[in-house]
């Protein structure tokens, strides 16, 4: 029989869910089911699932650009808050009963970059970024007994690297080729366990004109693929099993945009579209807000 009384937290970080040991007369049960924070924070506005876990992710990015000086192969520097909500659910039943729990997670990132000319139609991005995050209204429950509460808390988001960004017009056809290497990781404040994987990423873009205007503004409609190669591994954990590790993922999108720049809001030049990634046993799906590199 289980002991309710005999069960024990232990929050693994702001956006991890919980170690659960379940203790019975005969043995004892440890369950661990934790989120690895970078890469929700670096997944962007989507959802994905690994081991039981599925987490959804909406973030919003508010750009603004400087120039730095007045002729066109100055530097500029593009400052961008990203503004983001998760949400994460557990459930296995690796122990008999169901097994369930549940976190909110809500982070702001200030993300700083410097867009520096190397030669006409070729960017190279140094990239800083550093913020928090903080986890809340979380919660856990064994089928048969009533839910309980888990501990909110704070930790420090960063990530560094640099980046680059070519451009080609080829007739109708604009085709961006970029690459980015960088590190970010994540620090609980309560002195959970540190995460943190560093990850190279190169694509290709290609956009083409519709032909379709609305309000002046012309639209164009991209396809792209993204290859992401983690180091060490991005883990995630799995009930019963090893931890998941990830070291390479592939994406397929599409984005619909404008062909000119443009701001609608306080959006600067934007974009939306859908991506599907995956690799070494993990998938997910992406809302895009335009090209990462």
């Amino acid at each position: 029989m289980y002991q309710r009384q005999l069960f024990t937290f232990l929050l693994l970080g702001s956006l991890a869910l919980a170690t659960v040991t379940v203790a019975r007369a005969d043995s004892s049960d440890v369950i661990e089911a934790t989120v690895n924070v970078p890469y929700v924070v670096q997944f962007g506005f989507g959802s994905y699932n690994a081991g039981g876990i599925t987490t959804n992710t909406y973030r919003v990015p508010l750009t603004q650009t400087f120039a730095l000086g007045e002729a066109r192969d100055d530097w500029s520097l593009k400052l961008t808050a990203y503004l983001g909500y998760t949400h994460v659910d557990f459930e296995t039943r690796l122990i008999g009963p169901k097994l369930t729990a549940r976190q909110e997670y809500a982070f702001v990132l200030p993300h700083a970059e410097l867009l520096i000319p190397l030669q006409k139609d070729w960017q190279l991005k140094p990239y800083f970024s550093v913020g928090s995050g903080y986890g809340f209204n979380g919660s856990i429950q064994l089928e048969g007994y009533s839910r309980e509460s888990l501990e909110d808390g704070f930790d420090i988001l960063y990530a560094a690297g640099v980046g680059t960004l070519y451009e080609l017009q080829l007739q109708n056809f604009n085709i961006s080729l970029g690459s980015r290497l960088g590190w970010a990781g994540e620090i609980p404040v309560d002195g959970g366990k540190d995460q943190g994987f560093g990850t190279f990423q190169t694509g290709l873009e290609i956009r083409h004109p519709l032909g379709i205007s609305l309000a002046g503004k012309q639209f164009d409609l991209a396809g792209s693929f993204i290859y992401y190669y983690f180091f060490p591994a991005a883990e995630f954990s799995r009930p019963g099993e090893r931890p998941l590790k990830v070291t390479n993922q592939y994406e397929f999108g599409t984005t619909l945009g404008m062909t000119k720049p443009s701001r609608l809001w306080i959006f600067e030049n934007p974009q939306i579209g859908a991506s599907y990634r995956f690799g070494d046993g993990m998938t997910g799906f992406r809302l895009n807000l335009g090209f990462p590199f």
